[in-house]
Parts: C-alpha cells; sequence; structure tokens
C-alpha cells in the first residue's frame, strides 16, 4: 500500500468517524471499538474478524488481565496492544498497557479515545516512547507515518522500525523549524540530546541525521543565507493540504485552485520542485517538508496523472 493509497482510506474512515462522534453524544468504550477502531484497522488494511491478525480481548496471562486488541504478525505472535479508552480519557499516557505490553514483549502499544490515536514504541531496556500524537482529523495527512502499521508490514521489525524511524523523522523537522540558526552538525548534536539516555539507537542516530538533511534540503529557505529575493521565509508561509484544492474549471486537467482564493493556481503537471516553488511564490506551503510528497501525488492521482 502507498502512501497516497492509505491517505485515501484514512480520509473516507475519518469522514464516517466524524459522523459517529458527532451523532452520538456518549459515545461508549464498545462503541468506539465498533465504529472507530474496527474500521480505523480495516483502513489499515487489518481483518477485525480474522483471530489469525487481529485478537480481541487478549489475555495477558502474567498479568492475570487482557487488552482490547492485539494484532498479530505473520508468524501468530503479538507485536502491537490496542487499548480502548472512554471518550473523556486522555490518550498522552500509555499506562498499564505499555507494562502489560513489556511483560508480552510487544514492542508497540497503540491508545485511542476515538478523537485522538498515540503510539508507542516498548524497549525491553528504557520505558515506553511516543511515536505519535494525532487527532482523528490529522490522520491522513500523516499517511507515510503510518505505512508501518498497515497489515502488509504485518508489524514485522521492517514495519516497526520504519514507524520508528518516521515518527522520529516528522518529530526532527519540528524541532528544526525552531532552531534554524544551527548548522547541520550543532542541529545533530542538538537533537540527539533531546533523546532520552539510552535510547540513540542505529535507528534513531540515523533517522535524526536522515531528518536533519532533509530539513536542510527541503526547508533551506529559513536560512539567512538562502533568504528568497521576494523575502518569504517558511515560517511566513500558509500551511495547506490537498483538501484545500480544487480543479481548476478553465484549465487543462492537472491544473487546480485553492479553494479560499481562486487565483492561486497549482500545475500538477509540472514536476515536485516546480510545484513546490508554485506553492511558495504564492504564500503556501505543506504544513512540513515530509508530508509534500503525499500532496503531491495525491493531486496528480485526483487529476488521473501518472505517479512519476
Amino acid at each position: 500500500m502507498e502512501a497516497v493509497d492509505l491517505s485515501r482510506r484514512l480520509t473516507d474512515f475519518q469522514q464516517v468517524a466524524d459522523e459517529v462522534l458527532r451523532d452520538v453524544q456518549d459515545v461508549t468504550e464498545q462503541q468506539i471499538r465498533h465504529w472507530i477502531v474496527n474500521p480505523f484497522l480495516v483502513a489499515l488494511g487489518w481483518d477485525p474478524h480474522d483471530k489469525h491478525q487481529v485478537y480481541l480481548d487478549f489475555p495477558v496471562p502474567s498479568k492475570d488481565t487482557h487488552v482490547d486488541y492485539a494484532l498479530f504478525n505473520a508468524e501468530g505472535h503479538p507485536r502491537l496492544f490496542l487499548d480502548v479508552r472512554e471518550r473523556t480519557a486522555s490518550v498522552a499516557e500509555p499506562g498499564p498497557a505499555a507494562e502489560q505490553a513489556k511483560e508480552a514483549k510487544v514492542p508497540l502499544v497503540l491508545l485511542t479515545n476515538g478523537h485522538e490515536f498515540s503510539l508507542w514504541f516498548v524497549s525491553p531496556q528504557e520505558g515506553a516512547a511516543p511515536l505519535f500524537v494525532l487527532p482523528l482529523k490529522e490522520l491522513a495527512n500523516n499517511s507515510e507515518s503510518l505505512l508501518g502499521l498497515t497489515a502488509e508490514y504485518r508489524l514485522s521489525e521492517t514495519g516497526v522500525q520504519q514507524l520508528r524511524r518516521s515518527a522520529i523523522r516528522l518529530a526532527v523537522v519540528q524541532m528544526l523549524e525552531e532552531n534554524a540558526e544551527k548548522t547541520f552538525d550543532a542541529l545533530v548534536d542538538w537533537v540527539q540530546s533531546q533523546v532520552a539516555p539510552g535510547a540513540l539507537d542505529d535507528t534513531t542516530g540515523q533517522a535524526i541525521r536522515d531528518a536533519t538533511m532533509l530539513w536542510l534540503t527541503e526547508e533551506h529557505l529559513t536560512l539567512p543565507a538562502f533568504q528568497p529575493s521576494d523575502g518569504k521565509r517558511v515560517h511566513d508561509l500558509r500551511p495547506t493540504t490537498v483538501k484545500d484544492w480544487e480543479p481548476f474549471p478553465r484549465g487543462p486537467p492537472g491544473t487546480f485552485q485553492y479553494k479560499y482564493d481562486t487565483s492561486k493556481i497549482l500545475d500538477l503537471r509540472q514536476g515536485s520542485k516546480e510545484v513546490r516553488e508554485q506553492l511558495r511564490v504564492q504564500g503556501l506551503r505543506t504544513p512540513n517538508s515530509t508530508s509534500f510528497g503525499g500532496f503531491y501525488h495525491a493531486l496528480r492521482q485526483h487529476a488521473g496523472l501518472p505517479n512519476r
């Protein structure tokens, strides 16, 4: 599954979930399971009715308790515990779910209250580390960061490491946007200092360097030496997503206009660098550098253009 496909599936899921949360004022945990969690898993490619993939009320013998969901890898081992919480509960702390996962040697914990989703990496040596906390409405915009959760990976080591790298890259890019004055080596050293002691393994270290180089490459306009003559800094540009654009009614296929200012036009028949520059000149950008690829390919797909 490609990020664009996952984004489309998550968008469809979000629309239905929004309707449920709007129409049912006092949604219960059981209703969250049935109307939110199960469709979310389906959007990721999992079959909630296949016990070889998804085990409901999975028993944890050593704790004499159970978890709401366990997702299995291809070998039949639990790799993710999913804890459903009541609508008003916080998902900012993993709580007992992380302890259960650590005891069962399960590397991932996913929490949701229907409105928000948080994913945690559970290391055998360290405490649980957050990979992301996303509101329902932001899932589709972060499809690239969720690819490792799809059934295609079956939560293999490759899938888990992809989730970790994606989460670290996203967090690092966000940190870097607030520290543009630092040099490359200083940025790397500074971000590494923000990581919990003992957590800086090869995956984390490489993700930090990748994100730093990505940010410097894609967002270099924040650096004084690279300021464009028109004076538009990345921080001054308005974030935009695919939902803000619609086909240009009088233009050829592949051209789009901005819903909130029809004088702003994008020509998706051009390459990604040209489209990014079109956005910048018009005072716009995607929420972060890692989301531009999904934005570009989603609009091209909407226009029926082949992926580059």
